[in-house]
C-alpha cells in the first residue's frame, strides 16, 4: 500500500463524518424542515459534487449560447476567488474597474463572452436572483453556476457534471477524497453529464456508466468533451507571430488538472516548459517577472482563457503587453449530434413550459 493510500485510509472516518453532515443537511432541506427559496422563473443550476475541475464554466457558456437565441438569459455565480463581497453586477460596473478580483475569473470570462447579458455574483444566491430580476425583470431564465450545494435556493433544473478521468464513483468525501458530499446526492439531479471525455480511445459503455454512476432510469446521461480552437493572440507582440508545429511554447496554467491540455498542445507545438499553478491561482508580479525570463526570441507564452482573466490585472499589463501572449479557447461538444439535440430540447422545453 502506497503512503498516499495509507494516509487516505486514516482519513476515512473524517470523510464519513463530513459526508454524513452534508447528507443530513440535504435531508433537512428536502423534508422542508429548513426552507429554501423557490424562484418564480426557471433557474438552471450547474454543479458537481467534487471540488473543481469538471468544466462547469464551459458548460454554462454552452447552455447560455443555446438558450439566448430564444430567451432572455441572465447569469449568476458566487464569484469564486474574488476579493470583493456581496452583490456585484458586471453590467453596471465601469469597464476600468471590472476584473477577476472584483467578480472572479470565471464570471469575467462569461461576461466577456456574453457582454449583452446580465451577469452578477453574490454569495447569497437568493439575494442575487432577486437583485438580478430587479435589474432585468424581462429575464426568462437564470443560469446559476456552481450551486448544487447551495440548498437555500431550489432551482428548477439541476445538472451535475463529473469528469471522465475522475468520476465521483472512484472518489471519497473530503478529506479522504475530493467529494463535497456522498455520491448518493446525485439522485436529486435532473440530468448528469460526464465531461472531458478524451478525443481518442474513449471507452463509452453507456449502460456500464449508468450503473457505476448510480443514476436512475429517468435521469438523462450525456457525454461531452472539449474542442480546442486555434490559439488567439491577446497582446500586440503576439499579433505578428504565426504559430506552427515547431514554435517554442511556454505553457502557463492555473487550472484544475492541466494534464489533458498539456497533452493536446504537445501534439501541436514544442512545449519547452509548463508552469503549473493551482486552480484560480492569484498571480503575483514576481511570478510574472519570472515568466518573462523564459520568453526569449522565437518563444511565445500560451495560457488558458480563465488564466488570462486573472492576468489582465492592472499591475501586470505593462509587463505582459511586451510579450507574445496567446490564449487557447475551448468549446464544449457532445459525442453525438443526437445527444446534443436531446440536451438542447430538454433545456428549451424546461424554460418554455415554465
Amino acid at each position: 500500500m502506497s503512503r498516499t493510500n495509507k494516509i487516505r485510509r486514516y482519513l476515512y472516518p473524517l470523510a464519513w463524518l463530513f459526508g454524513g453532515i452534508a447528507w443530513l443537511r440535504r435531508r433537512l432541506y428536502k423534508s422542508g424542515i429548513i426552507k429554501s427559496f423557490k424562484p418564480k422563473i426557471p433557474v438552471i443550476c450547474i454543479g458537481n459534487i467534487a471540488i473543481g475541475g469538471t468544466g462547469k464554466t464551459p458548460h454554462a457558456g454552452f447552455i447560455t449560447k443555446t438558450l439566448k437565441e430564444h430567451y432572455q438569459v441572465a447569469m449568476l455565480s458566487r464569484g469564486y476567488g474574488r476579493a470583493s463581497k456581496g452583490y456585484v453586477l458586471a453590467n453596471t460596473t465601469p469597464q476600468e474597474q471590472l476584473n477577476a478580483m472584483l467578480i472572479g475569473d470565471e464570471p469575467l470570462l462569461l461576461h466577456e463572452r456574453f457582454p449583452e447579458l446580465p451577469l452578477a455574483v453574490d454569495e447569497d444566491r437568493k439575494e442575487g436572483i432577486l437583485k438580478l430580476l430587479e435589474y432585468a425583470p424581462e429575464t426568462d431564465v437564470i443560469i446559476m453556476d456552481d450551486a448544487y450545494q447551495h440548498l437555500s435556493v431550489s432551482p428548477t433544473l439541476r445538472m451535475i457534471l463529473t469528469e471522465y478521468e475522475c468520476p465521483y464513483f472512484n472518489d471519497a468525501p473530503i478529506p479522504a477524497g475530493r467529494l463535497r458530499e456522498f455520491p448518493s446526492a446525485v439522485s436529486e439531479a435532473d440530468l448528469v453529464v460526464v465531461s472531458k471525455v478524451p478525443t481518442e480511445n474513449a471507452d463509452i459503455d453507456r449502460a456500464a456508466w449508468r450503473q457505476k454512476l448510480g443514476i436512475r432510469d429517468n435521469q438523462p446521461l450525456f457525454f461531452t468533451r472539449y474542442r480546442y480552437t486555434a490559439p488567439e493572440p491577446v497582446t500586440a507582440a503576439a499579433a505578428s507571430v504565426s504559430l506552427h508545429a515547431h514554435t517554442d511554447v511556454i505553457l502557463m496554467t492555473g487550472i484544475a488538472r492541466s494534464q489533458p491540455l498539456f497533452e493536446h498542445l504537445q501534439k501541436e507545438y514544442h512545449i519547452i516548459k509548463h508552469l503549473k499553478f493551482p486552480d484560480h491561482h492569484r498571480y503575483s508580479l514576481t511570478e510574472i517577472e519570472q515568466v518573462k525570463k523564459y520568453i526569449t526570441e522565437n518563444r511565445v507564452l500560451l495560457t488558458t482563457e480563465k488564466d488570462w482573466m486573472r492576468l489582465q490585472a492592472e499591475n501586470f499589463k505593462k509587463s505582459l503587453s511586451l510579450l507574445p501572449v496567446f490564449i487557447l479557447p475551448i468549446e464544449v461538444e457532445f459525442l453525438t449530434e443526437e445527444e446534443r439535440h436531446l440536451f438542447t430540447n430538454i433545456l428549451e422545453d424546461h424554460v418554455g413550459r415554465k
